[in-house]
């Protein structure tokens, strides 16, 4: 019954659903019977050949098509497309998400411009958030990443965030036609993080449509 529930729940959800919150709805589950429920429903989706799984991120759980078949849902969302986000923008969230919490101050001398839009504009989106005041003089707000930059990425938690070793390989030639976007922008970031110089100067400035993840079943 319990396994039935937790397939109910996750597949009426168009969000990821924390574990928190299957506690409360079903009672007497705990994390390891779930991750037991969760990993017996996706052994049973793949004998029967289903094209989809359970997948954990953003800190919580939820149905997504299986990569062979994403581009096929792709197709069926194109008219429904998410907003671009621009270079500079997409610039100033990899710096976020790389040196989180980072103040303005900060994102604006790694950038080498001022980065007051972008901010705005990823908190609009709900990619980034205050996460406090730091130390310095005048208690400056402090930016990071939120659950939906994880969602939007496909990320379990912050920490799956390639590095920069990884960043590279992944960029030696030979994949470059099937990198994201998204992809493209962790890597600026990454390089406008590492830079020795405070200012680093950019080609001219352009939009960028993100790549959507595996679709999930309801989105």
């Amino acid at each position: 019954m319990k396994e039935k529930i937790v397939e109910a729940v996750l597949f009426a959800s168009d969000v990821p659903v924390e574990p928190e919150k299957l506690y409360e709805i079903i009672d007497g589950l705990a994390e390891p019977e779930l991750l037991d429920i969760i990993g017996g429903l996706n052994s049973g989706y793949e004998a029967g050949g289903h094209t989809f799984r359970i997948v954990e991120m953003a800190g919580g759980f939820q149905f997504e098509t299986i990569p062979q078949y994403g581009i096929f849902v792709e197709k069926l969302f194109h008219t429904k497309s998410r907003p671009k986000l621009s270079r500079a923008a997409l610039e100033t969230l990899a710096i976020v998400a790389y040196k989180q919490p980072i103040s303005k101050a900060e994102i604006d001398a790694l950038r080498g411009v001022d980065s007051d839009a972008s901010v705005r504009t990823l908190q609009n989106r709900d990619l980034s958030e205050i996460k406090g005041r730091g130390d310095s003089v005048g208690k400056p707000l402090l930016y990071g990443t939120t659950k939906e930059f994880l969602r939007y990425f496909g990320l379990k938690d912050i920490k799956d965030l390639p590095g920069a070793d990884e960043l590279a390989s992944m960029f030696d030639g030979s994949e470059i036609e099937e990198t994201s976007p998204e992809q493209l922008s962790l890597t600026t970031g990454m390089d406008l993080v590492s830079a020795e110089s405070g200012k680093t100067e950019f080609p001219p400035e352009e939009e960028h449509t993100a790549k959507p993840r595996e679709t999930s079943n309801n989105q």
